[in-house]
């Protein structure tokens, strides 16, 4: 993603001023547009369009509401399906160079102590979520990374994880889900995290199948029994990671003198290729099943919109089927519905909470480690959920992590985290600041039920006042 001559000299020209002046607004008008706030009046039906836009991206803002009032619900989402990085704004672009996890090989990143790598995955990811344009993109890389949840700290699980990030979840976060599960399985970071790098024929390691099983294809009550996890164990015997000496080590490896070449028997199929298509054969398997496809939706219905009708599972799942795992077929469908704006509203995790506060503020952050320090207080550092299941979502999961939410709202709200800055007086403007503040944060019409009872409560100091809104028990759902 290579810098123009022209946004190159507007960097210098922004960075230049703000150094001159001693004070960040130049800095921030070079990354961060001002909020158009036209948009909060402009719109008809404001609340049905943030709603929407709620469940879609990772937090409403008047610009996105005026991207989807110019473009249109369809093909905003269309726009939404087809991301790609020449679409990004220069500036996003420019906050994600220099990640040099990302361009390094994993045996190289050895160097590095693992917290360094954490850091940087966790900043590329905050960044990701707060400026690109590619919300929806950003929220299945966010529900990927829980389905095929890998611990960092397990082994050398972190090293390999940029990769993971980079070349298997959001390569194929919209894309066929086929594609997705197949890429997972040759990951070394799955392979070491679930331990089939140590699956041998003789002596089959039956993490991988379980969980291949359980968690990323059929589903608990999916139909399958423990013989069929014994089956596939021995289908995916052999599939390591190369850590021969003069060899590309840390990519993945068959080796066909650990793999069990006799038949097999999964889900009543006879599996007898005898070498590394016996596993290919069972992911082809697994992945078009009707009961991942039942699965997979279910959990994205409960990821966008907090319940699971059945009626809609199933309308989904034929979706998924008829297109052959398209992920982002199932999206058009799921979004575009009328159950997902008549669903109840989702509650935030950490993550979520996060993101969509810098979004709402317009936060200029760099994503660094004292913002993180934030998300671990709340309990969900990226990468860092020791069970294979992700992290959990709802409230009972979440609920005692609202003292430090509330910490990190009035933190944000005073400039009190090294590293990110908001310009509330900006925002808010200077006639009715905690009235605009309000609207837009919330993005409800003026005569608003919940912005009269939110009105009627706040005062003080803006910084207060905006640290009371982020803390209220409305902005923790979306």
């Amino acid at each position: 993603m290579k810098l123009s001559r022209r946004e190159c000299l507007q960097l210098a020209l922004a960075m230049g001023t703000g150094m001159l002046c001693g004070c960040q607004t130049p800095l921030r008008r070079a990354f961060v547009p001002r909020p158009p706030l036209h948009a909060l009046s402009s719109m008809r039906d404001l609340s049905t369009a943030s709603r929407w836009l709620n469940r879609v991206t990772f937090g409403v803002t008047p610009t996105e509401l005026d991207r989807l009032a110019e473009l249109g619900q369809i093909a905003y989402l269309e726009q939404q399906l087809h991301p790609n990085d020449a679409g990004e704004e220069w500036t996003v672009r420019l906050r994600l160079r220099g990640f040099d996890v990302f361009h390094a090989p994993p045996t190289e990143l050895a160097d590095l102590p693992y917290p360094e790598v954490l850091r940087q995955l966790q900043q590329h990811a905050i960044l990701r979520a707060v400026y690109s344009k590619w919300q929806l993109q950003e929220r299945m890389v966010d529900f990927w990374r829980d389905h095929f949840n890998v611990y960092a700290l397990k082994a050398d699980c972190a090293y390999f994880l940029p990769q993971f990030e980079q070349e298997v979840l959001r390569k194929h976060a919209l894309g066929r889900f086929p594609d997705l599960l197949k890429a997972t399985a040759h990951s070394p970071a799955m392979l070491y995290y679930l331990d089939n790098h140590v699956n041998r024929r003789g002596v089959p390691n039956e993490n991988y199948a379980r969980e291949l099983m359980e968690l990323h294809t059929l589903g608990v009550h999916g139909g399958y029994t423990q013989k069929d996890v014994q089956e596939v164990a021995r289908c995916f015997t052999g599939w390591t990671v190369e850590e021969r000496f003069l060899r590309p080590r840390g990519r993945f490896r068959f080796d066909p003198a650990q793999h069990d070449p006799l038949p097999k028997r999964v889900l009543g199929q006879t599996v007898s290729a005898g070498d590394k298509r016996d596993g290919e054969q069972v992911l082809e398997l697994l992945a078009l099943h009707p009961s991942t496809a039942r699965h997979l939706c279910r959990k994205l219905c409960l990821y966008f919109m907090a319940r699971a009708p059945e009626e809609t599972v199933e309308e989904l799942s034929q979706v998924y089927l008829n297109t052959g795992g398209d992920i982002g077929a199932v999206l058009r469908e799921l979004l575009l519905s009328e159950q997902l704006l008549q669903s109840p509203p989702v509650f935030k995790r950490p993550f979520d909470y996060m993101i969509s506060a810098l979004r709402a503020l317009y936060a200029l952050t760099d994503g660094n480690r004292p913002l993180q320090e934030h998300l671990k207080r709340m309990g969900q550092p990226l990468y860092q959920w020791p069970l294979p299941d992700g992290y959990p979502h709802g409230e009972e999961a979440w609920k005692g992590t609202m003292l430090a939410r509330w910490n990190f709202a009035m933190a944000l709200c005073a400039n009190q985290i090294q590293g990110t800055w908001v310009d509330l007086q900006a925002l808010a403007g200077t006639d009715t600041p905690t009235e605009t503040l309000l609207q837009t944060v919330f993005c409800l019409p003026p005569d608003s039920p919940s912005l009269r009872s939110l009105r009627e409560r706040l005062s003080g100091m803006l910084a207060q006042q905006a640290g009371l809104i982020l803390a209220s028990p409305q902005f923790q759902w979306r």
